[in-house]
């Protein structure tokens, strides 16, 4: 078949073309910065692009830990990008473990295989005699972007470039999952002991009948509302609260960052991926009674005390993992195995006991749901109005569904889309009730044993206003070493 007249000039463009090509060698030197040259790249589905070359080589170079997300998959594993050797260096580069804190806010590591211990060696006590037991990490700065299909989330030592950075202090969170109160004194401690003082469970006193009263001692503090529990953390001192929302922030990126995927309750694996990675999630915690099996435990109990000891956990020190335990019934036995779920020595990230978040309010309305928070852990703001906060995110108002996506604007952590599973996207739930109720809500946090599937790291209760208590919540205490300020 004979070519016309303009498909023969396209040809004969074509084969000038490559008579006319250069090798490398005989091209002209280019001139100027880096950060002008394009380079022609090959996408995953075959077809040619292109990117800058400064922007390609500085995101391998520097000292950024990236993971990011195809947002057109429902796959909760993320792809590790960038420098994968800083990211493999993040937990030690970050001092992610457990430390003992006094209260002007001085930290002493304790050894990362035996928390009984110093890392030098000596012996330490948890009882709260040489400070409060703290989950803590280094100064960071902590980014998220979308960028095509991906959504990006990284961390760094220094401001990450052309990137809306939140710089975030060196600080700490109780490494229990939940409050203990000191009832002699009224304020918040994150400690181990059997001690009277620190008896957990509900808010009253009284000794109950004997055995009641023995089963409450070594547990979180639970019917207490989160205003209260941030007049008992703030009474510490300066840099002390209850469960501030940069302090729960920290520990949900810093899990999906580290482990790769917004499934917290995946199945552990204890092998590293072919990067050296960590990969899988933490396992179900303490998530795995049914709703028969936690009224019949807890009417046993008179609901006054949690599932699990404070001491739980303590055994795998900074390790990644979960540790068996056995709930049992008032006469000893054994009631139900569970497992409390580790991260780097941090107990019950999700699980056990609904957390309480301190400086974050969404306000419910009669079309909108819309979360606020307050600039700065010294904001004079009140839990009965939204002046002076900073709007963060609009919830949807779905009723209860699982997470499809997620907004880390102002580190809110707040839902945005729903329509996942227990499988897919961020694999946990969001609660609210804004077809029932409006008004100015708290974000309860990690969910209690009954909520199976539906807890999780990024699991968000927004149906209750700040006043609310039970005996499923608590608020673990935290600190910060300088004011964690978001603009």
């Amino acid at each position: 078949m004979a070519f016309t007249e303009n498909e023969e000039a396209q040809v004969r463009a074509m084969l000038t073309a490559y008579s006319s090509g250069k090798k490398i060698n005989d091209l002209t030197l280019a001139t100027g910065g880096v950060e002008e040259f394009m380079i022609e790249v090959q996408k995953k589905d075959g077809e040619s692009g292109r990117i800058n070359l400064y922007s390609a080589i500085s995101i391998v170079n520097q000292k950024i830990a990236i993971r990011r997300w195809d947002e057109t998959l429902s796959s909760p594993i993320g792809e590790a990008f960038g420098n994968i050797d800083f990211l493999r260096e993040l937990p030690s580069v970050l001092g992610l473990g457990c430390y003992l804190v006094t209260d002007d806010r001085k930290r002493k590591k304790l050894d990362p295989t035996n928390h009984y211990k110093y890392q030098d060696g000596s012996p330490a006590k948890l009882d709260g005699s040489e400070g409060q037991y703290m989950w803590c990490w280094n100064t960071h700065y902590y980014a998220s972007w979308k960028e095509g299909n991906y959504f990006y989330e990284a961390v760094s030592l220094n401001p990450i470039d052309g990137k809306e950075c939140y710089r975030i202090p060196e600080g700490g969170t109780s490494a229990l999952g939940g409050g203990v109160i000191d009832r002699t004194n009224t304020i918040l401690c994150s400690l181990i002991s059997n001690d009277e003082r620190y008896m957990g469970g509900c808010d009253s006193n009284n000794a109950f009948v004997n055995d009641q009263y023995k089963s409450r001692l070594g547990t979180c503090r639970t019917t207490v509302a989160l205003n209260t529990f941030s007049t008992y953390a703030r009474k510490r001192g300066e840099g002390w609260e209850a469960n501030w929302y940069v302090s729960r922030a920290v520990q949900e990126y810093l899990f999906r960052i580290i482990m790769g995927t917004r499934h917290s309750q995946t199945a552990v694996n204890a092998n590293k991926d072919a990067n050296g990675l960590y990969q899988g999630g933490l396992g179900a915690g303490v998530t795995n009674f049914s709703s028969a099996e936690w009224l019949e435990w807890s009417e046993s109990t008179s609901y006054y005390q949690p599932m699990v000891p404070t001491s739980v956990g303590v055994e795998l020190g900074d390790g990644v993992g979960q540790v068996p335990y056995n709930v049992l019934n008032r006469d000893g036995s054994v009631f139900k195995a569970t497992n409390v779920p580790v991260f780097f020595g941090l107990k019950n990230m999700f699980g056990n006991l609904w957390q309480g978040v301190r400086g974050l309010i969404i306000d419910v309305g009669a079309e909108k749901s819309i979360g606020y928070v307050a600039p700065s852990l010294y904001a004079d703001y009140s839990n009965t109005s939204v002046s002076g906060l900073i709007q963060c995110a609009e919830q949807p108002r779905a009723g209860q569904l699982y997470i499809k996506k997620m907004s880390m604007n102002k580190l809110c952590c707040l839902p945005t889309e729903t329509g996942g599973s227990s499988s897919t996207y961020y694999a946990d739930y969001h609660y609210e009730n804004s077809a029932t109720s409006q008004g100015l809500r708290s974000r309860l946090a990690g969910g209690a044993a009954i909520y199976g599937a539906g807890a999780g790291a990024f699991v968000t209760y927004s149906q209750f206003a700040v006043t609310f208590s039970s005996h499923t919540t608590s608020a673990p205490l935290c600190y910060f070493s300088e004011d964690p300020v978001i603009n």
